[in-house]
């Protein structure tokens, strides 16, 4: 599930986030995700398993399961450590 210490804009097929300090957004890091990027941050939306998200992304895009999944888990581990992301029970 995003976090409520980010604002997400999309603007095409790109996402751009910014994170929030005491609720002010800190323009120093801000972040801008590619089409891929953005697919995968939508599809962790807090309703869908890694599995499902897996799914949609192997449908989505021309990618070997292998590759993704080590890709998706990695960017799930980045984007948890800089709280774009949070771990719901």
């Amino acid at each position: 599930m995003r976090s409520e210490k980010v604002v997400t804009r999309k603007v095409g097929d790109e996402m751009v986030i910014v994170p929030l300090v005491n609720s002010v957004a800190d323009m120093t890091r801000v972040l801008t995700l590619n089409e891929t990027g953005t697919a995968i941050i939508e599809a962790l939306n807090g309703q869908n398993t890694i599995n499902q998200v897996e799914e949609q992304l192997l449908a989505q895009f021309d990618v070997e399961q292998e590759v993704l999944s080590n890709d998706l888990q990695n960017i799930i581990t980045e984007a948890l450590d800089k709280q774009i992301i949070e771990l719901i029970a």
